[in-house]
């Protein structure tokens, strides 16, 4: 929680600002890219959304606990409700509607950029299916490995800055 405080506070240094905008840039290049590693990044990055968690729930209702797909709904609403909170409160705008020469990959996201609800969405789903099912380092590392893809197609696509998709990490982690 202290490493999310400070990625919150980073926010107001100029410093800190330019190297989002660097970082970013590296993952966001404009020009063409092949359309199968748009459609891969898209793909990616809907394991970080709604849908991904309906289907993960409903799994876990019918296959493992139901008790399991009940927390994990409702510490997804939680999650949710926290990160949009905090969007409000912030109010980071997206790296599209700031940095020039953006390229956005898909439709461009609505509300504001600071933290990633997509990643900590996939960094929640992999901490609790991790500590529910106490997996080997083996899974853990392939769970921990997708969460931060879904990060990265989050600067990929345009929609957010580094420290967003490290917040998003770091909350969805906690």
């Amino acid at each position: 929680l202290l490493i999310f405080c400070l990625l919150a506070v980073s926010l107001v240094w100029t410093a800190g600002q330019n190297i989002d905008a660097y970082v970013f840039s590296f993952f966001n290049k404009p020009g063409n890219r092949p359309r199968w590693l748009d459609r891969t990044m898209m793909a990616l990055t809907e394991l970080g959304n709604g849908i991904a968690t309906v289907v993960i729930a409903l799994v876990l209702y019918f296959a493992v606990n139901p008790h399991l797909a009940y927390e994990f709904i409702f510490g997804t609403l939680t999650l949710w409700l926290v990160v949009e909170t905090i969007k409000f409160l912030i109010k980071r705008p997206r790296p599209f509607s700031k940095l020039k020469d953006v390229r956005v990959v898909g439709t461009r996201a609505r509300g504001k950029s600071f933290p990633s609800g997509h990643t900590a969405q996939a960094f929640y789903m992999a901490t609790m299916l991790l500590q529910y099912f106490k997996a080997n380092v083996f899974i853990a590392v392939v769970l921990y490995v997708l969460a931060a893809l879904v990060g990265t197609t989050r600067m990929y696509m345009g929609m957010h800055y580094p420290r967003d998709v490290l917040g998003g990490a770091v909350f969805g982690t906690f």
